[in-house]
């Protein structure tokens, strides 16, 4: 997959220097006012934090899966998107947000052929 991060538009490169420029436990307080949910899942976020993949990757892949599920954090789709992510070497937030729209974009089409 190509990660052109000339496809982000004006609010995908306002929302990843956010992702860049905050921790991801500031990322998880902001949501928390929101989603008081995401308190009981500090397990899930160590084991992302111990895939050695960067932090704004963390909060993006945290922000996606929010955005994609109604507000709820999935598990098994967190994980499996850092782990992706580790694998593809993606570095920084604007990279991830440009392959989680790939690949909703390729899951969306996917689910629709079927």
């Amino acid at each position: 997959m190509n990660y052109d991060i000339s496809l982000l538009d004006e609010k995908e490169r306002k929302l990843a220097r956010y992702l860049e420029e905050h921790t991801t436990d500031e990322v998880l307080k902001e949501a928390q006012e929101y989603i008081p949910s995401l308190r009981s899942h500090s397990d899930i976020f160590r084991e992302l934090s111990e895939m050695n993949i960067p932090q704004p990757v963390i909060n993006t892949i945290i922000y996606y899966v929010l955005a994609t599920n109604n507000q709820q954090l999935v598990t098994y789709q967190l994980l499996m998107l850092a782990d992706l992510c580790r694998k593809c070497k993606i570095k920084n937030a604007q990279a991830a947000i440009t392959f989680c729209k790939q690949y909703y974009s390729y899951h969306t089409q996917i689910s629709q052929e079927a």
